[in-house]
């Protein structure tokens, strides 16, 4: 069951690329699936909300991967029509290794993928025309980080007109700094996103990493965001949670309890699609912040990124009688 559809459905679109996932012992035999950060928050977005169809933006090539990948997001009640196809390229690979031990390395193969060049398509300003219909635009500094300069210019660009239409930008930072040059590189272009963003939903860590600090306090990184001009702020907190900010007003929704943490993977892209989903029903940053502790808190105690709908469905249902009250 999916959450009731609201009285003025809102349309959303997410920017960012997806790869091909590769999980086993090298030169042994090998699963494969496709993930990307958010790739993952648009499949739970497009899980929670009945009648809400989320637009993916990204860039794939015209082989068969290509075309399965679309397939199965199809599937997943995602709309690929704004999905670019790149001639002679092809999506990123990634592997992910898994020692004795459970823990997990991981390699990737994304200089030359077809994400990388979503701005150079002559495509992608005819699709930006197709944005400016949004309600919402969500995107992660992966999103940006992937992209070379002319391309980073070219999205923020892109985003500064979206927002002269009124369309609302939530951002995750999702700092990884092997895809930036530099600490201060990253911060450059993270900060020229935060000043377009209205909505951020940032981890923790993720910030400390980004400005070689250690357990800033919360209400320091709301700030800081405030101070770059987004309005509402989400620090997400691991097991403690997630603290919300916003006009002046502040609160710390706390983490549900989990037995045994299987897989964190995409805890935090499961957060956000939860968060989004509630924002899209009018809620809260409260009862959005509640919402999306309860899906990350059932996704880690699954493996993989994308779990089986049967293992979420207490939370879709559970949404879905409040939207209902």
């Amino acid at each position: 069951m999916k959450m009731r559809q609201p009285t003025s459905q809102k349309k959303v679109a997410i920017i960012g690329e997806c790869m091909i996932e590769l999980s086993g012992k090298p030169f042994e035999s090998q699963m494969q699936s496709y993930g990307g950060d958010t790739l993952n928050t648009a499949v739970y977005l497009s899980r929670l909300c009945t009648g809400l169809t989320p637009y993916y933006v990204t860039g794939l090539g015209c082989d068969s991967y290509s075309q399965n990948m679309r397939a199965m997001w199809q599937q997943e009640g995602i709309d690929t029509s704004l999905v670019l196809t790149m001639e002679g390229k092809l999506p990123g690979l990634y592997a992910i290794q898994i020692d004795d031990f459970g823990e997990r390395s991981f390699h990737y193969w994304r200089n030359d993928s077809a994400a990388r060049y979503l701005c150079e398509h002559n495509g992608f300003f005819a699709v930006v025309e197709q944005l400016k219909t949004m309600d919402l635009i969500y995107l992660s500094g992966i999103s940006l980080a992937i992209l070379p300069d002319e391309g980073k210019t070219a999205l923020l660009h892109a985003l500064a007109s979206l927002k002269q239409h009124n369309v609302k930008i939530a951002v995750d930072s999702n700092y990884r700094p092997r895809l930036w040059p530099n600490p201060s590189d990253a911060r450059k272009w993270l900060d020229r996103l935060y000043q377009l963003s209205d909505i951020a939903l940032v981890t923790a860590d993720d910030e400390d990493l980004l400005l070689d600090q250690d357990n800033t306090p919360p209400e320091q990184i709301a700030d800081r965001l405030h101070h770059l001009g987004i309005d509402q702020v989400v620090v997400k907190l691991g097991a403690d949670g997630a603290m919300w900010s916003c006009h002046q007003e502040r609160g710390v929704v706390a983490g549900q309890k989990v037995d045994q943490v299987v897989d964190t993977t995409a805890a935090g892209d499961s957060f956000n699609g939860a968060y989004l989903a509630a924002w899209c029903h009018g809620m809260s940053m409260a009862e959005s912040c509640y919402w999306g502790n309860a899906l990350a808190a059932q996704v880690i105690q699954c493996k993989g990124a994308i779990v089986p709908t049967n293992q979420i469905n207490h939370i879709t249902t559970a949404m879905s009688e409040v939207n209902e009250n």
